[in-house]
């Protein structure tokens, strides 16, 4: 992430250099040919002298002709000279701009990523320290015979609990993903098509309109990391049961998975924040905003695509794997 900072600093700083000197660089050359003068100038006698005084500037072996040809060659082989020179002159600046910008860009990212780092260390020790007590807690609620009064209590205190399990579980996978320290999924071959079918039962139960099926390849086969893949199924099928309304599309091409809901419509401006850790579009709905997250760094730690595009009644997330 910081890398690709660097680079995007780097980048712009160049582009906007590198327009300076095509603008000087022009100018210059355009402003070189308008001041000087045309060949036909020079063949007036009053410039070289009057022949019919018997006075010249040149030797009467040259004729106008030739004297024109010499010029346009010298005026030629000037312009020639300066683009050379303004050239060599644009790539030393841009070598001395980069060196800097490379260098000062270090500087200015470095302070955040420290900053970062120091927050990816927090989440996971919290995580971590968290998992325990939420766990020991879960097992005494079990463990509790309360009665029918009290039951409703019970339920409500482990319907939390099991969030603060799912949450604490989400934080600790982004941390050690961040650390480098979870891999892909090995590889397997897996039918996408049965797959998908076996989640679709799965998320139909907690969705009150319809989830479809539709392939647009006959052969839906493929070997890839099926852990990875359903994680990342089981994701979108989340989110869309959460902001869906009547229906759930989900299409298999080829190489790509697509999860469309005809529930909240994403505004333009906020389709690249929909992948940012603890964004939600609606914060009225249940969730704490890190499963867009996690399946993005998965797939981007599997070399996929996962972006959304919201139109005026729909809202599609693709995979490209």
């Amino acid at each position: 992430m910081f890398k690709k900072l660097r680079n995007r600093i780097i980048i712009i700083t160049m582009t906007v250099t590198t327009a300076i000197l095509v603008v000087a660089g022009s100018s210059v050359m355009i402003f070189s040919s308008t001041i000087r003068p045309e060949p036909k100038q020079f063949s007036n006698p009053a410039f070289f002298g009057n022949p019919d005084s018997g006075q010249s500037n040149l030797p009467d072996r040259y004729s106008d002709q030739e004297l024109n040809e010499f010029i346009k060659s010298d005026r030629k082989e000037g312009n020639t000279r300066l683009l050379v020179t303004l050239l060599s002159v644009g790539i030393i600046v841009e070598i001395i701009v980069f060196i800097i910008t490379y260098y000062l860009s270090e500087k200015i990212v470095a302070p955040v990523k420290d900053s970062y780092d120091k927050q990816k260390i927090f989440i996971a020790n919290a995580s971590h320290e968290l998992k325990t007590p939420l766990a020991v807690i879960e097992a005494n609620i079990e463990a509790l015979d309360v009665d029918k009064e009290n039951e409703a209590w019970k339920n409500n205190i482990e319907t939390e609990i099991t969030h603060a399990n799912k949450l604490v579980l989400d934080l600790l996978q982004l941390a050690k993903m961040d650390a480098g320290s979870i891999k892909s999924a090995p590889l397997e071959q897996v039918d996408l098509s049965a797959t998908i079918k076996e989640r679709i039962n799965i998320f139909s139960a907690k969705f009150s309109g319809k989830i479809t099926f539709k392939k647009e390849i006959s052969d839906t086969s493929y070997t890839l990391p099926k852990q990875d893949f359903l994680q990342i199924l089981d994701i979108l099928l989340d989110n869309a049961t959460k902001y869906g309304d009547k229906k759930i599309l989900i299409t298999l091409k080829q190489k790509e998975l697509i999860v469309t809901n005809d529930g909240v419509v994403v505004e333009k401006e906020n389709l690249e924040k929909i992948f940012d850790r603890f964004y939600q579009t609606d914060k009225t709905k249940e969730g704490s905003g890190l499963g867009l997250a996690i399946a993005k760094a998965i797939a981007e730690q599997n070399n996929w695509q996962i972006y959304c595009e919201s139109g005026k009644n729909t809202t599609n997330f693709i995979v490209h794997f």
